[in-house]
């Protein structure tokens, strides 16, 4: 079962009325735990964890810092496409917004990267509107490998997709979404 599929079977209303009812010391149980279950983050997530922020906040900081160093890593952003399907009312590409709209084609992007690369800039973040039918699977399918030819480290900023989908962008060379 993927995560879509549970995540699907999921009452909100339910899950909202419930995460009221976790404790305090389920919560510090939770923090003591290695690894969570869904029970765990959802008690991580109450209300009742709200006294515990800085705490949890700590553990975060220790995960984090274990799993990947003290490092920090430094991209570019590439934007792609400012279409916009979807109407968020915190987002520059929110449909309403009366902005000139503009996607990249194959020759700009080409300039873009090229222009990256001239900066000495090895890792992009790829950014695109949610416009599934302009700026999509089709559209980073013809694009990817362009951008990937010129950077060691491709992320992108994506609508959600189908699982095949995130797989098939890991096979054109996204490293991370």
């Amino acid at each position: 079962m993927t995560f879509h599929d549970i995540w699907q079977t999921l009452s909100w209303h339910d899950t909202q009325l419930n995460s009221h009812n976790y404790t305090a010391q389920q919560v510090q149980a939770a923090m003591a735990k290695s690894k969570l279950t869904l029970s765990d983050l959802q008690a991580l997530l109450s209300p009742a964890a709200v006294a515990f922020l800085p705490q949890i906040a700590d553990k975060a900081l220790r995960l984090t810092r274990q799993r990947f160093g003290a490092t920090v890593q430094f991209y570019a952003p590439l934007y792609l496409s400012n279409l916009c399907a979807n109407e968020c009312s915190y987002c520059g590409f929110s449909m309403s917004q009366k902005i000139k709209r503009k996607t990249l084609t194959v020759e700009e992007v080409e300039q873009e990267c090229q222009a990256l690369k001239a900066l000495g800039i090895d890792q992009v973040l790829l950014l695109t509107g949610e416009h599934e039918h302009k700026v999509g699977m089709a559209y980073f399918r013809t694009l990817i490998p362009v951008i990937r030819r010129y950077f060691s480290s491709l992320q992108l900023e994506v609508q959600p997709l189908a699982v095949s989908e995130y797989a098939e962008l890991r096979q054109l060379g996204v490293d991370a979404v």
